[in-house]
């Protein structure tokens, strides 16, 4: 039977819709806003609008995610009071005057459209606050009284930045009901200039150490390679090239690039591991912090010769399988009943 059409947005619950108007020219720090009189009023057209934009916001750019840092709190402020006293209108002012300050520091930043939107996933049972910038050069998307118009046509060039707080992954790590997961933050950046500004209003902290990026790593490779119904011989190919362009990052102090592992695993779809891996249950960055004691779960070793052959998965170092460097020894524990019956007694 084929799978049953939902329409976009249908999965959310919008709890809340706004729109402000940030006027500045690049090289002026002038800026000036036109504020809207109150929150949009919900309807099909706005779930619509915010659908789209949550269907491809992983797609669009591979996010970082972190946390939020200490640096300028002032939107998290805004952001704790709201969810208190339920004043969803006070918050959007208080911040986008908050990201007015922010501009008038950064000469070569352009104005644009501000949308704040917080909404509830059916889903997967989280609530979110979105944050975008969109600049609408065309005119089609935002109307002059700061709502949406038919955005049938609506391309996402449109959209200069955003950021995803999963706020209901926030409240459960502070609370540590949550001990397991390390980032509720998530950020698709424009250009450099753009993402230092917007971090800054935000106050976006990327903290998801080397460690905890390599974790995500291997598990979204272990995932995909299930998805993809890998062969051994190719998975393990796969992964030993994944370890290899790593390696020889880390040994080269460069940044690991997960758009280089996605064309590293099918040059003839190079995005699809990116946007794979980047979703919110893999949360992979973009730029990843490898951890070269944590990239040994990548590779398989592999020899064989005449007389031997010897495959094992890197895993099994120190748990199963046991290495002397000095002494050229390999010490391999709890064998398998099956092999043990091979071998002549």
């Amino acid at each position: 039977m084929a799978k049953e059409f939902r329409k976009i947005g249908s999965y959310l619950n919008l709890k809340g819709f706004i729109i402000h108007q940030v006027n500045k020219n690049a090289g002026d720090r002038k800026t000036v806003l036109k504020l809207a009189k109150h929150a949009i009023k919900i309807n099909e057209k706005e779930k619509l609008f915010i659908g789209k934009v949550n269907n491809a916001y992983y797609k669009k750019s591979s996010p970082i995610y972190g946390i939020f840092g200490n640096e300028d709190p002032k939107f998290k402020n805004f952001l704790e009071k709201y969810l208190n006293d339920g004043d969803f209108y006070k918050f959007s002012i208080d911040a986008v005057n908050h990201y007015k300050t922010i501009l008038e520091k950064t000469v070569p930043a352009t104005g644009g459209f501000l949308i704040f939107a917080h909404f509830y996933n059916t889903d997967n049972g989280n609530d979110y606050l979105l944050v975008l910038t969109i600049n609408n050069k065309d005119g089609y998307v935002v109307s002059d009284d700061l709502t949406i118009k038919d955005i049938k046509n609506l391309e996402l060039n449109k959209i200069d930045v955003a950021s995803m707080i999963n706020l209901s992954k926030w409240s459960n790590i502070e609370s540590e009901i949550d001990k397991e997961s390390k980032t509720y933050l998530s950020f698709v950046r424009g250009n450099k200039d753009v993402s230092f500004y917007f971090m800054s209003f935000i106050d976006c902290d990327n903290k998801t150490t080397s460690s905890e990026s390599t974790r995500r790593l291997t598990i979204a490779l272990e995932a995909f390679s299930a998805q993809k119904k890998f062969e051994r011989e190719l998975k393990i190919r796969k992964r030993n090239e994944v370890f290899q362009y790593c390696e020889d990052c880390i040994n080269q102090k460069k940044e690991i690039q997960l758009s280089t592992i996605s064309a590293i695993l099918d040059p003839e779809n190079p995005e699809e591991f990116k946007i794979f891996a980047s979703t919110e249950e893999f949360g992979v960055s973009e730029i990843i912090s490898g951890d070269k004691t944590k990239m040994k779960p990548l590779k398989y070793v592999t020899y064989k010769d005449k007389k031997m052959t010897i495959e094992f998965d890197c895993n099994l170092l120190d748990e199963n399988v046991f290495f002397d460097p000095q002494k050229k020894e390999l010490t391999i524990t709890n064998l398998p009943e099956d092999l043990v019956k091979q071998i002549p007694k």
